[in-house]
């Protein structure tokens, strides 16, 4: 059956989007709060079998700010086997044989610690509303979009609602288990007085988007990292609808410099391949632009009152080898695993098993967190250290290991996979 609230998330869908039929559910309801990559995921691989998942989002439709879109070797096995991978790049929302190249300098290119790294580019919108789509198949699938979780209501010290507002209407969504994966920053890490252990950083970005759907042929093929020395990384990448995206980090103001067109001329375009110089000067003043501060943290326990914590909401992860949309779909795989081991098994979904969630993602977040704060320390060196260390020193240092985390730091098994059914594909 059409309807027209299946979008493509190009048109904000109706707030709500479900089908009442649950007569074949089993396990408990499950709220997740967050349709991101994490929370899309794992409603996905529960609603595939058989459990009943509402998510809550605050945005109308699948478009947000930006986003990564680079996968890695460590989720492509898992995004094949589903068949996501493959009708992504049917319907052009992805194209595999991605290469990250890292370079000091402009033209200077050096290794990638742990060899070279071939992954994918994903639109993240497309990713989500291919999900979205799959899910909707099944009657006991619900989605409240434009509906924001305000703060958690408990009894007895357990989480048995979240307080919504929807369009200004306050409102509730009761389950049985609660997951939250609603990013970085959440207040709901507040509101369930989840504990943080935060790393300061040294520099956060600004990100950059430039239009190219004219000169299409000019988008790079290959993720390209320039490092500069003291701090100064600069990132070019092809993102969806033939655009170039732009991370430029550096330490300082970024804010102010974003106000100032003439500053962010003169200190980005020395750094800006010639090939896409002229394009990036023209249109830099009407380019979409924001600021992302940067930040690595970790909830010192990953549930709190009867609640599981995702993702970004869980453990923050700076955009440095661009880990976030990996291990947000890492930990839903998991997270997928236990919960449906435990429904399978008869047994409760509960804290004890939050736990062994934890317990089994928690060494992958913090191998790669310490690589990703090591290698922030590692780009404030001045430009020749750096070349030195990427060409001479990287086959003996500690910090050539980061090339593992291409290939995912810990074994992730997908238990429970329901491959896409072949019209599956968002209308």
């Amino acid at each position: 059956m059409s309807d027209p609230r299946r979008g493509r998330g190009l048109a904000a869908p109706a707030p709500s989007c479900y089908n009442d039929d649950v007569s074949a559910t089993r396990g408990p309801e499950v709220v997740v709060v967050g349709a991101g990559p994490a929370g899309m995921m794992l409603a996905y691989l529960l609603v595939s079998n058989g459990v009943r998942v509402r998510v809550l989002e605050r945005h109308p439709d699948f478009r947000r700010e930006f986003r990564g879109e680079l996968v890695m070797p460590s989720v492509l096995e898992p995004l094949e086997r589903l068949g996501i991978l493959p009708r992504l790049v049917e319907q052009g929302g992805a194209r595999r044989d991605v290469e990250r190249q890292m370079f000091v300098g402009l033209r200077r290119r050096v290794s990638i610690p742990g060899g070279k790294q071939i992954g994918a580019w994903i639109s993240q919108p497309a990713l989500l509303e291919l999900l979205h789509a799959a899910c909707l198949r099944h009657p006991h699938y619900r989605i409240d979009f434009d509906t924001t979780a305000v703060r958690s209501v408990k009894l007895a010290g357990k989480v048995i609602a979240m307080a919504t507002r929807t369009a200004g209407v306050e409102g509730r969504a009761e389950g049985e288990v609660f997951v939250i994966c609603n990013g970085r920053g959440t207040g709901l890490r507040k509101d369930l007085e989840a504990e943080v252990d935060a790393q300061p950083m040294p520099a956060n970005v600004l990100w950059l988007r430039f239009d190219l759907a004219e000169r299409p042929e000019l988008l790079p093929r290959a993720v390209q990292v320039h490092m500069w020395g003291r701090g100064i990384v600069v990132v070019f990448f092809r993102t969806s609808e033939d655009r170039l995206q732009v991370a430029y980090s550096a330490p300082g103001d970024l804010g102010s410099l974003r106000k100032d067109p003439a500053e962010l001329r003169r200190v980005l375009l020395p750094t800006v391949p010639h090939e896409l110089r002229a394009v990036v000067d023209e249109q830099l003043e009407r380019a979409e632009s924001q600021i992302l501060h940067v930040s690595v943290d970790q909830l010192k326990s990953w549930h709190a009152g009867g609640a599981l914590f995702l993702g970004d909401a869980a453990h923050t992860m700076s955009p440095m080898a661009g880990q976030g949309l990996n291990v947000a779909i890492r930990d839903a795989i998991v997270t997928a695993n236990h919960m449906l081991d435990a429904i399978d098994a008869g047994q409760r979904i509960d804290e004890a098993l939050f736990e062994r969630i934890e317990k089994e993602r928690r060494p992958e977040i913090d191998a790669i967190q310490a690589i990703q704060i090591r290698v922030h320390r590692i780009v404030m060196v001045p430009r020749w250290v750096e070349h030195l260390m990427f060409t001479m020193m990287a086959p003996v240092v500690r910090f050539a290991r980061t090339g593992g985390v291409a290939q995912g730091v810990t074994a992730v098994e997908l238990r429970h996979a329901v491959p896409l059914p072949a019209d599956s594909g968002a209308r």
